[in-house]
């Protein structure tokens, strides 16, 4: 939760004394007053203007010189800017069946030469027609590899889902997988390689995604991170699809990019299944949320603010004990299985309890779950840091006691 906001637009830097949430009325308010004022200004000397040019040279001509030195040393008011903007519209799609998407206990993961590397474990789930459900879960716990394999890009490690009737998915790829392999085209061929539609509509269409002029015939490997996000949400919106699956919508968008997306994505008339790191975007969007947590998932209705109000007033009934070291037998392998624990040993026992001598890819394993280690305590220090925040606005000392104390536990480790 932030105090400030800084707005740098058009080389002028404006501070607003408020969250980001309060900023956006506020800087509305105040586009809306300058319009007002420079509007104003602009029909005082339109009327002065025409005073002069009336009686310049007649009976009243020291009274127009006066009026022409007033305006000559009037400061005039600049007309104020405004940034160019998205225009995002989905089509009607075709209104989906009841159940989008249903299914059995999955297990999400890849398959590695070594095995197969599992990443989540599901309840059964079920999406229905109308639900604009948040994924949530720390960098690296497999959310973007569960949107893969829900759009069919990845198969299940055990399990299996199904969509519903009349759904029709479109996959929004967090690397813009859309427009892989086009690296070589434009804009202009990307979209005409879409469907049988004309030169002249693609122009226009391209637009509306602020890309004008010579800019429809850029090499789609020279844009930058926000074109290329355009237009892969354009390509997005041309295939009529009533399911939506986003990974990281908002990345490389500016402020007023995104919230014209949250507009759009607001008044869709379908279904929505989103991963995002915007705060605020999550809030305008979801209604309900899967939170990945220790290669699980849950469930919870409601925003992101909800559910770090339920977090802060969950009744800490049940105090989390401590693991315990777990007792070894002593034996021919217990300083191996030491070793290995510690990560730093010559040896490692495999799965069939023989030793073997450690190579790189095992140091690499230990790295890579030390990492995912980490993630996922960063990712639930910054939950509980949301979590507090909400609490201090909501004056709920309890929940500020009881948060700070898993704050401090958490760093601890």
């Amino acid at each position: 939760m932030t105090t400030r906001t800084l707005d740098l637009s058009f080389g002028r830097l404006e501070d607003y004394p408020a969250s980001y949430a309060k900023y956006l009325p506020m800087r509305e308010e105040r586009m809306a007053r300058r319009v007002k004022e420079y509007k104003e200004q602009q029909e005082f000397i339109a009327r002065q203007e025409e005073f002069i040019r009336k009686y310049g040279n007649g009976q009243r001509y020291r009274e127009a010189r006066g009026r022409q030195k007033k305006l000559d040393r009037l400061e005039r008011i600049p007309r104020p800017e405004e940034h160019d903007r998205l225009h995002l519209r989905i089509g009607g799609p075709v209104r989906s069946g009841r159940m989008v998407l249903s299914t059995t206990r999955m297990e999400i993961g890849y398959q590695d030469p070594d095995g197969p590397a599992l990443f989540v474990r599901t309840p059964e789930l079920e999406i229905e027609r109308g639900d604009r459900i948040g994924l949530l879960g720390p960098n690296g716990s497999g959310k973007t590899t569960l949107l893969k394999t829900l759009v069919g890009a990845l198969p299940p490690l055990k399990g299996e889902y199904q969509l519903g009737t009349n759904v029709k998915p479109g996959y929004y790829a967090q690397s813009h997988e859309q427009l892989r392999g086009k690296e070589n085209g434009t804009p202009l061929s990307a979209i005409l390689d879409t469907g049988p539609i004309s030169e002249e509509f693609v122009r226009t269409y391209l637009g509306r995604f602020l890309f004008t002029g010579d800019d429809v015939y850029k090499l789609i490997s020279s844009l930058s991170g926000g074109e290329r996000s355009r237009l892969a949400l354009a390509v997005l919106l041309l295939e009529q699809a009533n399911f939506l699956i986003l990974d990281e919508p908002t990345n490389h968008l500016d402020i007023h990019s995104r919230e014209t997306l949250e507009t759009m994505l607001s008044d869709f008339d379908g279904t929505i299944l989103f991963v995002s790191h915007d705060r605020f975007f999550m809030d305008r969007i979801a209604t309900k949320l899967w939170i990945v947590e220790d290669e699980s998932i849950t469930t919870a209705i409601g925003n992101y603010s909800e559910y770090q109000r339920m977090l802060g007033r969950r009744q800490n009934e049940v105090a989390i004990p401590e693991p315990a070291p777990v007792a070894m037998q002593s034996g021919p392998g217990t300083e191996a299985l030491l070793a290995e624990r510690n990560g730093n040993g010559p040896v490692v026992v495999t799965a069939k309890g023989k030793p073997r001598r450690r190579n790189d890819g095992d140091t690499q394993k230990v790295v890579g779950q030390l990492e995912r280690d980490i993630s996922r305590l960063e990712g639930r220090l910054n939950e509980i840091g949301d979590a507090l925040a909400i609490a201090s606005i909501d004056a709920d000392v309890s929940a500020i006691g009881r948060l700070g104390e898993e704050h401090e536990r958490i760093q601890a480790e």
